[in-house]
This record gives structure tokens, C-alpha cells and sequence, in this order.
């Protein structure tokens, strides 16, 4: 309980006294997006700023591999709504490094029945614009 309390209200300490007062469902709704902004907004300072540095070819990195988990970074939506995809080819410079990756991305709409109602997309992505979230082994 304690650990919910610090996520949600941001203290280790919530007031339990009276007066108690029945707001609605419309005052719950406002309550849980409130706290789903807070939620996301924290996600994104806590721990994709934390592995979205920027890459520079001169300290050696690991290079992506097929199979590895991504997040593609788009200049034109919120952190919070980049997609999620799957590497599915690298791409070698000359010297050794990957520059370049062909990730698949799936389509976000889902069918009644809760399949995909459209096929992935494979594009091309330089590794800039990718986060590592998830290595294969």
C-alpha cells in the first residue's frame, strides 16, 4: 500500500480522516486520467530519458541485433505514443557498425475478436532514431 501511495499521490502519507464526500463516476474519471497524466509523465522523465541518450559513433556501443525490441522515436508525437518494434535485419557500414535496421512495426488497430486487423509494416530506420528497450540473447 505504501508503494501505491507514493506512486499515485507522490507522498508516503495519505490523510484518512473525515469528512469523506460522494463526488460521482464523473469525479472518478477525472481522477484516474489525472492519474494516468501523471503516470505517463513520469514513465517518460524516470525512464525513457533515461535510456534515450544520444548515440556518437566514437564510444563504442553495442550494435543492434535481429530480434532486439525498439521504440521508434518520432519528431511529430509524444514520447508516450512511439511505437513499439521488432528488428528484423541490420544493415553493416564498412566498418562494422550498424547504421541502419529494418524493424517491423505492427499496425495498432485490433478486430472484435482481438487479432490484428492489419498486416505489419517493415521500413527502414537509421539506429538514431531507435531505443533499445529489450536485448536478444
Amino acid at each position: 500500500m505504501w508503494l501505491w501511495t507514493v506512486y499515485i499521490f507522490e507522498t508516503s502519507y495519505v490523510d484518512p480522516s473525515p469528512p469523506f464526500t460522494y463526488c460521482g463516476m464523473d469525479c472518478f474519471g477525472q481522477f484516474f486520467t489525472k492519474q494516468g497524466r501523471k503516470f505517463w509523465g513520469r514513465w517518460r522523465r524516470e525512464y525513457v530519458y533515461n535510456i534515450a541518450t544520444r548515440q556518437r559513433w566514437h564510444t563504442p556501443r553495442r550494435n543492434l541485433k535481429v530480434g532486439d525490441i525498439v521504440m521508434e522515436k518520432t519528431e511529430d508525437q509524444p514520447r508516450n505514443e512511439w511505437k513499439l518494434a521488432k528488428v528484423v535485419e541490420t544493415v553493416t557500414d564498412k566498418d562494422g557498425l550498424v547504421r541502419r535496421v529494418k524493424i517491423r512495426v505492427g499496425d495498432q488497430k485490433i478486430g472484435k475478436e482481438g487479432q490484428r486487423s492489419g498486416k505489419p509494416s517493415i521500413v527502414e530506420r537509421p539506429v538514431q532514431k531507435l531505443i533499445l528497450l529489450l536485448e536478444t540473447v
